[in-house]
């Protein structure tokens, strides 16, 4: 065992020292004292099978990594700390990459210019038209810490930032500040976007074969398709949505293809197949994944101009190591684990994995090779690379598993066979595409012919993502929810969710959020705990709180809905009451009900139903009043309510009594009036509180006058996400999420 393992070392050192340093890096952030002593046990093994000179090695790069690693958290920790006590102020510095716009705000890393912390990186929250990688930007605004993750099963933004080197986050405000581009990074944006209109031209735009090959080609999240991906994530497909590894590798193939061709030789291919790959993944946005496959790629050729044998192990192993002694907080990124990990697998398991389909490759009994017919070569030559083709895809699957099951809570088995369909015609796709903008200066008709022909393919790369996700069984979810809850969202700026969900699987949102933090916070949080609701109360016309629409019945199985308006300014409201009819979702108005019945037995009633012809007053004037009533506990829904709907409250002579208060912020009117409070009698309230904008943030002394009377304030500032769930002895049981405080209430 040991001649075996020493053999292996011998053939691969780079990829056994990289994985050294993994293992020594990853316990650390769990155990430094386990860290240590794995570290000394390995390197102790490795001098008896290897020498001291591999466990020497191995001992240097592991602390040089975890050196250059503490040094460099330090830093960001120190200068986030001073940046965030900074208060307002201005800030300058230059994009490090393409500004990412949601609605009117646009957010990108920075690098600071200038002050007392020049050439850190702070993430960038402005307004406006999005800035490119390479602009100067400017403002005014606030430095805040990196944010917590705030509700559960969402994607925690601040660890993902704090990986990335990022020290703290600066609000620029409502002005959108200076922008400056220098002209190389004008000329370098032109070329990009030019890239994004060439690949596409001679199809309609908007249509989804457009928005296919934009997502494939170049990365570009589908405009309105979140349905679309939802069925490659389910298919296991979804990295075809990615410029990652895979895109590189199959762009350095079509380069080498064509170069074979044209009877360049391998050491001259390489000369351009090196520049081809940085300049493709440059091209798209020089996203983290393009760019290590790009250094992978270039090792792994480097061994042609030596005349070496390449190793893909040895390869890995390189781009690893270095990418671990310049900054080890990037082993903890998913995508670096997922990337690193899915090739480790192919390269250990593809031949292993591949015995499983050997039967496939067999060539038919007593027929010899050399007595076959053209067809039946070709057949069994298909039969053999379909073999290769699933071993490789079976490995990649059994890689990628455990990472994704870990992170996203997701098992895709289909993915093996959907994975090996669409890989043709994303190669397909791709050389057509590359092929389109070469010839698109010179030959415009016979681009525009490409494309055409590549919407077709994009089509078919559809129809194989949905046709897996369809699969009885292809995938599941592994986290489901046990017991009836009630959870109170906590997003940004002014948005709101709460989902009442039961053991059964049933569940109902009232509100969704604004678009953004419907697709990113509350979905992937439904979808971690297997959530799914069917139904859906909107509290008031807002777009902060009704989830834009279209995407709230394309991810999620909405049957009913119920409107507080038919008639509004809101550009999702709109949407829901012209749109949502066509998918299959019936709507009801909330004036028409008096009370709605929900999961577990629970009910929702009316107490007040805004004036459904008052279009031209403000959404914070036309909110409904709800409260749900819950096995003999009562929870009030005031939503962004002001003074004017609560005195209107006041002045019918409804009871209003209730155990808790959910309440939102007006956004100029007051709300929660001491007369209000008192007619409801609450012995809890969960209060909104977002620094940004500013008038979404609550005054301390409002939290502290409702404490200092005996009322248990759940400031979302500070619980993030707060959750309510019956225990057996009926008392009520409140969780916050991010300080992971519970509090308990006995029936009164």
């Amino acid at each position: 065992m040991s001649e075996r393992t020493a053999a292996f070392c011998d053939r691969h050192p780079l990829f056994v020292a990289a994985v050294y340093c993994v293992v020594v890096i990853g316990l650390g952030a769990w155990s430094p004292a386990l860290a240590v002593v794995a570290a000394i046990a390995l390197a102790a093994g490795a001098w008896r099978i290897n020498g001291w000179r591999m466990a020497a090695g191995w001992l240097f790069c592991a602390a040089v990594a975890v050196t250059v690693m503490t040094v460099r958290e330090g830093q960001r920790v120190a200068a986030g700390e001073r940046l965030a006590a900074g208060g307002l102020g201005e800030a300058r510095g230059r994009l490090t990459e393409d500004a990412r716009q949601q609605g009117r705000y646009w957010s990108a890393p920075v690098r600071l210019k200038g002050g007392p912390f020049p050439g850190t990186k702070v993430w960038w929250e402005g307004s406006g038209e999005p800035p490119v990688a390479g602009a100067l930007v400017s403002g005014k605004g606030g430095f805040e810490p990196l944010p917590l993750a705030r509700n559960p099963g969402e994607f925690d933004r601040g660890s993902w930032l704090r990986q990335r080197g990022i020290a703290a986050v600066f609000f620029a405000g409502r002005m959108p500040g200076t922008v400056e581009v220098p002209a190389v990074t004008r000329l370098g944006a032109s070329i990009r976007h030019g890239l994004r209109d060439r690949i596409i031209a001679g199809l309609e735009e908007p249509s989804k074969s457009a928005d296919i090959i934009r997502a494939v080609v170049i990365g570009e999240k589908p405009r309105d398709g979140q349905e679309l991906v939802e069925s490659f994530r389910n298919s296991g497909t979804l990295h075809v949505f990615t410029v990652s590894g895979l895109h590189v590798a199959l762009v350095a193939t079509i380069g080498w293809l064509a170069l074979s061709f044209a009877g360049v030789t391998r050491r001259r291919a390489v000369i351009v197949l090196v520049p081809l790959v940085f300049a493709y993944a440059w091209a798209t946005g020089n996203e983290a994944p393009a760019v290590r496959s790009a250094w992978m790629t270039t090792v792994f050729l480097g061994a042609f101009v030596w005349r070496r044998r390449p190793d893909l192990l040895n390869s890995l192993g390189a781009v690893l190591l270095a990418a671990l002694l310049w900054d080890g907080r990037l082993l903890f990124l998913p995508g670096v684990q997922l990337s690193y990990g899915v090739v480790a697998a192919i390269a250990l398991a593809a031949g292993p994995a591949s015995r499983c389909f050997e039967w496939m490759a067999r060539p038919e009994l007593y027929l010899p090779v050399e007595l076959m017919s053209r067809w039946q070569l070709r057949w069994w030559k298909f039969r053999r690379r379909l073999a290769q083709s699933l071993g490789v895809s079976l490995a990649a699957a059994a890689g990628s598993a455990p990472l994704t099951a870990w992170h996203f809570g997701l098992f895709t088995p289909v993915s093996v066979v959907a994975g090996v369909c669409i890989l043709p015609l994303v190669f397909g796709m791709l050389a057509l595409a590359l092929a389109s903008v070469a010839i698109s200066p010179l030959v415009p008709p016979g681009s525009r012919l490409l494309n055409q022909i590549n919407g077709k393919l994009a089509l078919m790369v559809a129809g194989v993502a949905e046709t897996g996700a369809a699969v009885p069984g292809g995938h599941f979810r592994l986290r489901r929810e046990t017991t009836t809850t009630l959870r109170i969202y906590d997003f940004d700026r002014g948005a709101a969710a709460a989902c009442f969900s039961s053991a059964d699987g049933a569940a109902v949102l009232i509100d969704c959020g604004d678009r953004p933090s419907f697709e990113y916070r509350l979905v992937p949080s439904l979808q971690k705990l297997g959530i799914e609701p069917d139904s859906v109360v909107i509290t008031h016309p807002d777009g902060a709180h009704a989830g834009g629409g279209a995407p709230v019945w394309e991810l999620l199985p909405i049957r009913q809905v119920a409107l507080p308006v038919f008639r509004s300014r809101s550009p999702a409201i709109r949407s829901w009451i012209a749109s949502a009819p066509e998918a299959g979702v019936a709507i009801r108005q909330i004036a028409d009900h008096r009370t709605l019945g929900f999961p577990d037995g629970a009910k929702l009633e009316i107490l007040h139903a805004p004036d459904p012809l008052a279009v031209s007053t403000a959404a914070d004037d036309r909110v409904a009043i709800l409260r749900l009533h819950w096995r003999g506990w009562r929870f009030l829904f005031t939503s962004d309510a002001g003074m004017g709907t609560e005195l209107a409250l006041l002045d019918s002579g409804a009871d209003l009594s209730a155990d808790v208060i959910i309440a939102g912020k007006h956004l100029r009117d007051l709300s929660l009036s001491e007369r209000f409070v008192e007619a409801v009698g609450p012995r809890a309230m969960v209060l909104s509180n977002h620094p940004f904008p500013p008038e979404q943030r609550r005054k301390p002394g409002e939290i502290a006058y409702w404490r200092s009377q005996g009322i248990h304030v759940f400031d979302q500032a500070e619980t993030g996400a707060v959750s309510f769930r019956l225990e057996d002895d009926g008392r009520l049981r409140v969780e916050e999420f991010v300080t992971g405080n519970t509090v308990r209430f006995s029936q009164r």
